[in-house]
């Protein structure tokens, strides 16, 4: 079997102070933990949705970046291809 461990998940809400209902504890001493796997979704689609606004931010940064940089370049390169015609003289 594969999954998560209950007691970790309810830790782990714990220190992030978020309440999560997908947490069943036990209701008497040695009675077993379980999840409700169902109420994971809505917590994973909301932390993949800022995810994906967090990457295409930083996407378009990296492009604005990399135009600026083209444009400087360009301008670097004339600006050397118009000393060597000065030297050439």
């Amino acid at each position: 079997m594969s999954g998560f461990l209950a007691q970790e998940v309810e830790q782990s809400g714990k220190e992030l102070k978020y309440d999560f209902s997908g947490v069943d504890k036990p209701k008497t001493d040695g009675g077993l933990y379980s999840l409700r796997y169902s109420e994971f979704v809505v917590p994973l689609v909301k932390s993949v949705q800022e995810l994906n606004a967090k990457v295409q931010s930083q996407q378009a940064e990296m492009y604005q970046m990399q135009m600026k940089y083209a444009n400087e370049l360009e301008i670097l390169k004339a600006e050397l291809e118009r000393l060597k015609g000065r030297l050439d003289k």
